[in-house]
This record gives C-alpha cells, sequence and structure tokens, in this order.
C-alpha cells in the first residue's frame, strides 16, 4: 500500500533513507500535468543535490508524433519512452553515467546533450515516467495526486492561453486515460498531495 505524504522535507528524507540497488538511487515523480511534478522534483532536488530529468526532453519531433486520437487512445504515445529507458534508466542501473539530448520545443529537434554522472540521487520527473515499462527501473516511484480541475486551470495559466486546445482536448482526455488504463498511482509507493504546490 503506498504511503501518503504531504510535506516536501518528510519526501525528502523518505528518498534519502532508501538504500538504492546500485551506486545511483532512481526516483520518479509522476501525476497529471498541472499537478507540481516540477516544481516538487525541484524542491527535493535542491534539499538533496539530486539531478533532476524531465520525461518533457524526450518528447517526439512533430515529424513522427502520432495524432490526437493515437495520443488519448495510447498515453505516453506522443514520447520516446524507449530514449528514456535506454539512455538514462538502463545505464544508470547498471552504474554507467547517463548520455542524453533534450527535445528543444522551440526548434522542434533534438538538442543540447546532458550528462548524467552515477552516483548520489536522480529524479526522473513527468507524465508517465512510472508507466509500466519504466517503474522497475527505480528505487522509489511518487506519484503526485491533484485534482484535475486544478491540474487543467494551472496548465493553461501556466502556458498564457497559448496551448488551451491541447489542454482540454489532447492532453488532460490523455492522462486521465493514462490514470484509468494503466494506473500509476498503484505502482506508486509514495502518494504525495500538496495542493500548494504548482508545476
Amino acid at each position: 500500500m503506498s504511503e501518503v505524504i504531504h510535506s516536501v522535507d518528510v519526501l525528502a528524507a523518505r528518498i534519502e533513507a532508501i538504500a538504492p540497488r546500485g551506486k545511483t538511487r532512481l526516483v520518479a515523480i509522476d501525476g497529471r500535468g498541472g499537478a507540481g511534478k516540477s516544481t516538487l522534483a525541484k524542491s527535493v532536488g535542491g534539499r538533496l543535490g539530486a539531478s533532476v530529468v524531465e520525461v518533457d526532453d524526450f518528447w517526439l519531433a512533430r515529424s513522427v508524433r502520432p495524432g490526437r486520437e493515437r495520443v488519448i487512445a495510447e498515453p505516453g504515445s506522443d514520447y520516446d519512452w524507449p530514449r528514456i529507458r535506454d539512455q538514462v534508466l538502463a545505464p544508470l542501473t547498471e552504474d554507467r553515467a547517463a548520455r542524453f539530448q533534450r527535445y528543444d520545443w522551440s526548434t522542434d529537434r533534438l538538442g543540447t546533450w546532458c550528462d548524467v554522472e552515477v552516483g548520489g540521487t536522480v529524479v526522473v520527473e513527468g507524465v508517465f515516467s512510472i508507466r509500466k515499462e519504466l517503474a522497475p527501473y527505480y528505487d522509489l516511484t511518487v506519484w503526485v495526486e491533484t485534482d484535475e480541475a486544478v491540474c487543467l486551470t494551472r496548465g493553461i495559466e501556466r502556458d498564457g492561453g497559448q496551448h488551451d486546445a491541447l489542454w482540454r482536448e489532447e492532453w488532460m482526455p490523455a492522462y486521465r486515460n493514462y490514470i484509468e488504463q494503466s494506473r500509476p498511482m498503484d505502482r506508486a509507493d509514495i502518494i504525495f498531495t500538496d495542493t500548494e504546490a504548482k508545476e
């Protein structure tokens, strides 16, 4: 049964107490868009001196990204999750450094190379981070539970109204299906609830 935590300090202490299977402690923070994952990951990362890897850096380019219907029917199909597995999670679990390219949203192509050294704590944050194919790699998994309506409001406000249709017609239905089909919260070691957190 998942442990419910409301405090960033308590969560950071809980993460620090987990003995990693290898030299690197791998933690995932998942939840709907707008749930507060990014803020939580930064807060935890700052307390623990952890590296943070964002799932949004693994978005597929428009030329290969599936259409809206498939994104909704197959949540996460617009992300290159095998690249997260092969370039970040698998190497770190084998005590090898990770190296990957960030997806550049402004140019719609892979951009800056990033290196993640072995050791310490690495937090992978983003929607779909604890999907079934990735969950076994982590030492600890966290689901951020925030009301869907709150997430939608935050997402629209954060993007300045530029992606209202995407939030309402594609992203939120995809998140809803992800939760219903994959039940990621059932794989989470910790359910984090904090109505003040903002993504």
